[in-house]
């Protein structure tokens, strides 16, 4: 029996010993070109100043995703082997478990009469209690041992479900990937000329809007659901491309998700918005044209990582309230060629709402 428990402990710490190597190799390779490639993407990040750079920040990008991706299912194959091997591992000590525990009950059932009868001399009998002390000690062991492999099991059971989330993850940004880079390509027309404009408007609205926080003529105070401007168009054409609200929410002169300070509602579309307990600054029918954050259009925003700062809305009513109390502000200043009108509403304690393109 001691035997059999060691060549089956043997076979199985080899097996542990051996398990691929050469997918270490592969995961460990991998996860060297991943830091060289992520070392790059940063390097083109900062020179994406043109659209070639746009593109070929987006190519690497995508060959970065899809070498994680690959990463992780190979993780997942080499958890997936390991899972197995201990599966079989549990298995094959539950056997000798169960044969050691009924060998030790018959071992340990005679009374010590009884095995003082059955043996020849007091020199048998102290060796057969030494043995079976010797066994027992070792069905302890073997117990832990067995305890130890059920954790490792239980931990490789959570690694590969975290795994297998993050590779969801990984190739959802991969689809967005290919997503934003073919709608930059159909946006700009793969035409440098027409990239470069489109940076140029968001570059020249920004310096708008700072212009009119820093210049604005007050007004004066204002109550939520006081009406403070209507909906137009100017900063057309350098800086508009047709009558719609830019509505945008800053705490401390930083731009914030304006979505948070809005009453959720149901838009033209079916589109579900706001989560805050804010009116909305348009009434009527509100088509959501632009959210805030990275939308098809928000790669020209480089000044903000590419995030559009605001939410751009259309209403049947032109009319724009006042979401909450505050000081109103107007300003008018070139954008470029054009005329550009912006109000904003300094609500105190560093939160301002600001309103662009109004009549």
């Amino acid at each position: 029996m001691k035997k059999l428990v060691f060549a089956c402990l043997c076979l199985l710490l080899f097996s542990l010993l051996t398990l691929p190597i050469a997918r270490a190799d592969s995961l460990s390779d991998k996860q060297r070109q991943i830091e060289e490639l992520e070392k790059k993407v940063t390097e083109l990040q900062s020179k994406a100043k043109t659209l070639a750079g746009q593109i070929a920040y987006y190519d690497n990008q995508i060959v970065l995703a899809t070498l994680k991706i690959s990463q992780s299912e190979e993780l997942i194959d080499s958890i997936g082997s390991k899972i197995n091997i201990l599966e079989d591992r549990l298995q094959k000590r539950t056997v000798i478990l169960e044969r050691q525990i009924v060998q030790t009950y018959k071992q340990g059932g005679a009374n010590h009469f009884q095995l003082f009868l059955s043996t020849i001399n007091f020199s048998q009998t102290l060796s057969r209690f030494k043995y079976l002390q010797s066994v027992q000690a070792h069905n302890r062991r073997f117990l832990h041992d067995t305890q130890v492999v059920q954790s490792n099991y239980a931990q490789q059971k959570l690694l590969l479900e975290d795994s297998r989330e993050r590779l969801k993850t990984q190739k959802a940004s991969l689809a967005s990937l290919r997503t934003d880079r073919d709608n930059l390509l159909k946006e700009t027309k793969n035409d440098e000329a027409v990239y470069q404009h489109q940076l140029e408007q968001a570059r020249l609205e920004l310096e708008a809007l700072e212009k009119a926080l820093a210049l604005a003529t007050r007004q004066g105070p204002v109550k939520a659901g006081d009406a403070i401007a209507v909906m137009g168009n100017s900063g057309y054409p350098s800086c508009s491309t047709g009558t719609h609200l830019h509505f945008e929410v800053r705490v401390n002169d930083t731009w914030v998700n304006a979505e948070t300070y809005l009453k959720p509602i149901t838009d033209k579309w079916g589109l579900k918005i706001g989560s805050g307990n804010w009116n909305w600054p348009l009434n009527g029918s509100i088509e959501i044209t632009q959210r805030y954050g990275k939308t098809p259009y928000s790669y020209r925003y480089i000044y903000s990582g590419g995030i559009h700062t605001g939410i751009d809305m259309v209403s049947s009513d032109a009319v724009i309230r006042a979401p909450a109390d505050g000081i109103l502000y107007s300003y008018t200043g070139k954008c470029g060629a054009s005329e550009l009108k912006i109000k904003y509403i300094d609500h105190g304690s560093g939160l301002k709402t600001l309103y662009l393109h109004v009549q």
